[in-house]
């Protein structure tokens, strides 16, 4: 008789990483460095960017606040790899090349796991010693809650000679070995002595690990430009205890400096303004709950491209490798494709000349209707752009103004808690903008929609101007001093993301990681939580369009509703009865774009001499503005 086995366990379970370091070089003539850590995992044979820490400046011995989650698998071999720059460009922080090495490591997650509290090994560089770095791993427990807090003092010891402190806040949580790790720290108020910290959210898992009893540390800084920051006071308390939801009495402690000598006395009071934990809904939580998510599309078609004739354009369709526009159009859509319950796709072009008059345009629907400018799935926006590849002339400037004003008419929707919508634009470039201060104010403006931007910048240019419009470190303003509501903007330079990580899944990846941080960032400041599961209308497909009640693919067999398709009768399939000129045809006889001449063959097809391509008209374009 055969012995029957257990099911194996599942081995796998998700770390949150602590990184600090000590001795590190000093690079910079007149202060310290100013160090980041970038970490990296290995994926077959290359090292692909799971992500930085924040910067720290004039500081050789860093603890950073940033953690960093990764699944761990015990049956794995995980390879990480760390490297510690000092940031020259504080603009550019995620652009290595503008940056100096300060050292690297390697090693396994399994190394850090067995090392018990912390894994600390030596930082090289060019083969030399360059100080050390600390790693610590921490299992993350599921705990849906966010501790949003308001913190101040009064009362603070004077540090400086000839002023008030700077001061500033850290928190650190207790580790199992009695360590403190920081999990946050503050900006600096400057020359006061009753400051007022900006409120602040964090994590329960990376303020706590979701222990509502571990003990945390509240650390008070005077700050010092030349990195050599003095203590003020500590004092420690769980969450439960400063946390009224759990029953916390706590709303003041007294801060002490354990490095005083003598009889401790009180150096400030901290006083627990607001703590208040919230439940946390995930990006999960809204799509189960019916939130739709829409893609936009928008294509550069600027003579900086290239001749499209020419192998050295970007536009070049070449028999063996697909250009880089149709693998960031692939990659990226095919990911946010079936979020879109219908589909249809609203496609833009920027920066050509378009027939007949050949007049600049910096926002033009690729199927060249103006009146519905959406085409169907991943395929439809490449089929549209290859028809406009050659229906156009690349001209510019670079203006994306135009095509912004347009994703926010899509976005301008009720949003409200029945009805929830999030709308994503890909911008697909090759260049430089041209009217970066109107660009600036439009995304300004539009971080108060239900709208993310994504920014694939294909080719060898300088994107200095897509590096700001990120605004992961400095936040933009507009010509009024009007700081952006949120960040909604991702820039992945598609030549560097495919160097360094390989396929075209990479630049998804790189793309959307944003995504559903900032649409949850939307939801949570106009106070929309998800609804409860509903389950959607349930299709099959047939050659990638929807099926069921409907004839052969694009065209309904039953009475016809809504556009794209006229109200008339349907005729013989694709051909609707009723007159012509009902979106989506036009209104020239039979036989011109976009229907094939001859005899009717099967659907969507007639049979005989095919005539232009299907769905797009040709020659004038009565609705060209």
């Amino acid at each position: 008789m055969a012995q029957s086995f257990p099911p194996p366990s599942d081995t796998s379970s998700k770390v949150e990483l602590s990184i600090s370091c000590s001795n590190l070089k000093n690079l910079d003539y007149f202060s310290k460095s100013d160090p980041v850590v970038f970490l990296y995992t290995k994926s077959q044979a290359d090292w692909v960017k799971v992500g930085r820490t924040e910067v720290i400046e004039n500081n050789l011995n860093p603890k950073f606040s940033t953690t960093f989650r990764l699944e761990y698998r015990f049956e794995e071999v995980q390879n990480l790899q760390f490297a510690v720059y000092d940031v020259d460009d504080k603009h550019h922080v995620d652009n290595i090349d503008k940056q100096e090495l300060l050292g690297t490591v390697e090693c396994t997650l399994a190394e850090i796991m067995a090392a018990g509290e912390h894994l600390t090994k030596s930082l090289r560089l060019r083969g030399n010693p360059a100080g050390k770095i600390t790693l610590q791993a921490e299992e993350v427990q599921d705990s849906k809650f966010i501790v949003n807090f308001e913190l101040s003092a009064t009362k603070l010891e004077k540090k400086d000679f000839f002023g008030k402190s700077d001061p500033y806040i850290e928190i650190a949580k207790a580790q199992e070995g009695g360590a403190f790790t920081v999990v946050y720290r503050s900006k600096p108020i400057m020359k006061t002595l009753s400051p007022r910290w900006p409120a602040f959210q964090m994590e329960i898992q990376k303020l706590c690990s979701g222990d509502w009893e571990r003990t945390l540390q509240f650390s008070v800084w005077d700050w010092n430009k030349s990195g050599n920051n003095e203590l003020i006071g500590i004092c420690t308390a769980p969450l439960k205890d400063i946390c009224p939801e759990r029953g916390g009495q706590i709303f003041n402690l007294d801060l002490t400096n354990p490095t005083q000598k003598g009889k401790k006395k009180s150096t400030g009071v901290l006083v627990f303004t607001s703590v208040r934990a919230t439940p946390v809904h995930s990006f999960v939580d809204y799509i189960k709950g019916g939130c739709q998510i829409s893609l936009i599309t928008a294509v550069d078609f600027t003579a900086s491209n290239g001749h499209p004739s020419q192998p050295s354009s970007l536009h070049y369709t070449s028999p063996y490798q697909e250009n880089e526009y149709v693998q960031a159009i692939r990659s990226v859509a095919s990911v946010l494709a079936p979020y879109d319950s219908d589909q249809m796709i609203p496609a833009f072009g920027f920066g050509a000349q378009l027939p007949p008059e050949w007049e600049v345009s910096h926002c033009f629907p690729l199927n060249f209707n103006y009146q519905n400018p959406e085409v169907y799935g991943v395929q439809g926006i490449l089929d549209a752009y290859q028809y406009t590849l050659h229906n156009v002339k690349l001209h510019g400037p670079t203006n994306f103004s135009s095509f912004l004003d347009r994703a926010m008419q899509y976005a301008s929707v009720q949003e409200n808690q029945q009805s929830q919508n999030y709308f994503i634009l890909l911008v697909i470039t090759d260049g430089e903008i041209t009217d970066m201060a109107n660009t600036v104010d439009r995304i300004v403006a539009a971080s108060k929609l239900p709208l993310s931007i994504v920014i694939v910048g294909v080719g060898g240019a300088d994107f200095k101007n897509m590096e700001i419009l990120d605004a992961d470190d400095t936040p933009l303003k507009n010509h009024q001093g009007q700081a952006m509501a949120r960040d909604i903007v991702q820039f992945v330079p598609f030549r560097e993301v495919m160097r360094k990580s390989g396929p075209a899944a990479s630049v998804a990846r790189e793309t959307l990681a944003e995504i559903p941080g900032q649409l949850i960032a939307f939801m949570k400041a106009n106070n929309i939580k998800p609804n409860p599961p509903i389950l959607r209308r349930q299709e099959t497909t047939v050659y990638g369009q929807p099926a069921g009640s409907q004839g052969p693919a694009p065209y309904p067999s039953d009475p016809q509703g809504p556009a794209p398709y006229p109200s008339a009768p349907q005729g013989p399939a694709p051909y609707p009865s009723g007159p012509h000129g009902s979106a989506p045809y036009p209104s020239a006889p039979q036989g011109s774009a976009p229907y094939p001449s001859g005899p009717q063959g099967p659907a969507p097809y007639p049979s005989g001499p095919q005539g232009p391509a299907p769905h797009y008209p040709q020659g004038s374009h009565p609705n060209h503005p």
